[in-house]
């Protein structure tokens, strides 16, 4: 019984709540238009627009318009929305999808036919070209049942596409339909701009409503569909799944997180983590081959990049799964990957996420050309984000720690500041078999993701699974240069540069982008190196490779 009142008062404060406060405030604005503002400006121009439109209307036009209006006719609506929820669940074999999509239409129809009750608006005084149904002209039916059904279509397609050029067609092509009907419900003399406009405000809240409630990692199908997991998921030995929680503990409170992990855990059928903590001399790599060797079915990893790396490599080649909750300065894995930051919201994800192949960098270790004759001086490190030499890894380097705990990543930009006026390195690149490129530069990254912080892309292109890594050299010369490379990291331009470039053209280009499987780097002198964050120390060499496919990521 309180597993069920559970359940429906997150129904009530997800879907009810939010619609009953939407239907009110769609009242109130019926209510202001048609008593309080009526005949008040801006509202008496509304009769001019529609006087205008009715004497510039032509055959070609009345066309047109009749069939966006038609498509969004009641029983269009309903039919295709009803096939359109049939596709989804048998394309994704999920539920989410179709519920979304039914519930957007459904919830924005509840809330068209509630604001009808209470508001009457008489339509336009001028001739319309079909017959008007016996509703109020406030708000548009026609105008929010098309913005919930093919801006809702837009969500779920945009989604599931990883090319922006795909993204933005998706919801540049579904997102005019909606904006078509809306001239056409005014052109044919149905509705006034007012009517049009605020049926695409409600219908756009009622699709953020649906969404937080039925796609998001908070979202109540994760509650509703706990009961089934609970008896649904097994581990490799046929009992309950178990995870190992490899945690950094400078990173994250566990006595404040262990007693909540654990109880989402049991809550959706899995048996009680293993707990490991990493150290100074076992970053997470040694913990990670005992969570193995325990036969988990799950790892997580709670830290940084750099515990996150650690973890990575000890599963490369491995089928067991990577869930990641972020807890460091950067993040930059779980950015690329869309994964929240929040634990409730990152532990859903490791929990009920999908599984995705993703590639590894590795660092090949060089005792003579790095100058170190120390222990681990020639072993190879991985990394899952990126890996660079010159001024990153002397921005990471410098970070304060106190500094990075109380801002985050900006701390990098303070230290950055202090080596902007560095000298520029000379530098030799060779990627795969090609010629060797030389430049001047201040760093060179290898990225096997694009993103940094705040959504800028480095490395625009860069996928993790796409068996390539990508290489920036980051060169600019002056303060034009350091504009113009900033301009093209902002706009996220990218351009795959010729490998001989004229020296006296190397100032105009400040930032040059590479793709290979290899990856060799070579400077005139010992510059700082770092992997995903990480410093590694000084050296004049960074020899790297993907290792395509190796690792199995928990992804939403």
């Amino acid at each position: 019984m309180s597993v069920m009142l559970t359940e429906a008062g997150r129904f009530l404060r997800r879907i009810v709540l939010p619609l009953a406060i939407l239907t009110f405030v769609m009242v109130g604005l019926g209510l202001l238009v048609t008593r309080t503002l009526d005949g008040v400006w801006p509202f008496t121009a509304e009769d001019d627009l529609e006087r205008t439109l009715a004497e510039h209307r032509s055959g070609t036009w009345n066309d047109v318009t009749h069939v966006f209006s038609t498509l969004a006719d009641t029983g269009v609506i309903i039919a295709t929305t009803l096939v359109a929820v049939v596709l989804i669940r048998i394309v994704s074999r999920s539920w989410r999808g179709p519920l979304f999509l039914a519930g957007a239409v459904a919830g924005q129809a509840l809330v068209f036919w509630l604001v009808q009750l209470f508001v009457s608006r008489d339509r336009p005084g001028v001739p319309r070209l079909e017959q008007a149904a016996a509703t109020s002209s406030f708000p548009s039916g026609h105008t929010g049942a098309a913005f919930a059904l093919y801006g809702g279509l837009a969500v779920l397609l945009a989604s599931r596409l990883r090319p922006r050029a795909a993204v933005v067609s998706v919801w540049v092509l579904l997102g005019a339909i909606p904006l078509a009907v809306a001239g056409s419900r005014m052109y044919r003399g149905m509705h006034h701009p007012s009517d049009v406009l605020t049926s695409l405000l409600y219908a756009g809240v009622v699709l953020v409503v649906m969404n937080r409630a039925l796609l998001s990692p908070k979202s109540i199908w994760g509650y509703w569909g706990r009961r089934a997991r609970r008896e649904a998921p097994t581990g490799a030995g046929g009992g309950r799944p178990r995870a190992a929680v490899v945690v950094n503990p400078i990173k994250l409170d566990i006595a404040e997180s262990r007693t909540r992990i654990d109880r989402i855990m049991h809550d959706t059928g899995w048996a009680e983590p293993l707990w490991l903590e990493t150290t100074v001399l076992d970053p997470g790599a040694g913990v990670t081959a005992k969570a193995l060797a325990e036969g988990v079915d799950l790892v997580i990893a709670a830290g940084g990049d750099g515990t996150i790396r650690e973890c990575a490599g000890a599963l490369a080649g491995t089928d067991t799964p990577l869930a990641v909750i972020p807890a460091g300065t950067g993040n930059l894995l779980a950015r690329n990957l869309g994964l929240p930051i929040d634990i409730a919201d990152a532990l859903h994800v490791a929990l009920h996420g999908r599984d995705r192949r993703i590639d590894l960098g590795m660092v090949e270790g060089n005792a003579e050309a790095d100058g170190d004759t120390g222990a681990g001086a020639a072993e190879s490190r991985c990394f899952t984000a990126m890996a660079g030499i010159g001024l990153d890894a002397a921005m990471v380097a410098d970070a304060p720690d106190a500094l990075k705990k109380k801002v985050g990543w900006p701390a990098y930009v303070v230290s950055g500041a202090r080596h902007l006026r560095d000298r520029r390195m000379r530098v030799t690149l060779t990627v795969d078999d090609g010629e060797p490129i030389r430049r001047r530069a201040r760093m060179v990254l290898v990225g096997n993701v694009g993103a940094l912080q705040a959504g800028m892309q480095l490395l625009p292109g860069a996928a993790p699974d796409d068996g390539l890594l990508d290489v920036v050299v980051f060169a600019p010369y002056g303060m034009t240069g350091w504009a113009h490379a900033t301009v093209r990291v902002i706009g996220r331009r990218r351009d795959q540069e010729p490998a001989v470039v004229p020296v006296k053209q190397q100032r105009l280009r400040p930032i040059e982008h590479f793709t290979g499987r290899t990856v060799l780097i070579e400077t005139d002198r010992p510059e700082p190196r770092e992997v995903d964050g990480d410093p590694i120390g000084p050296g004049t060499r960074l020899a790297v490779r993907v290792r395509p496919g190796a690792l199995t990521v928990r992804v939403p």
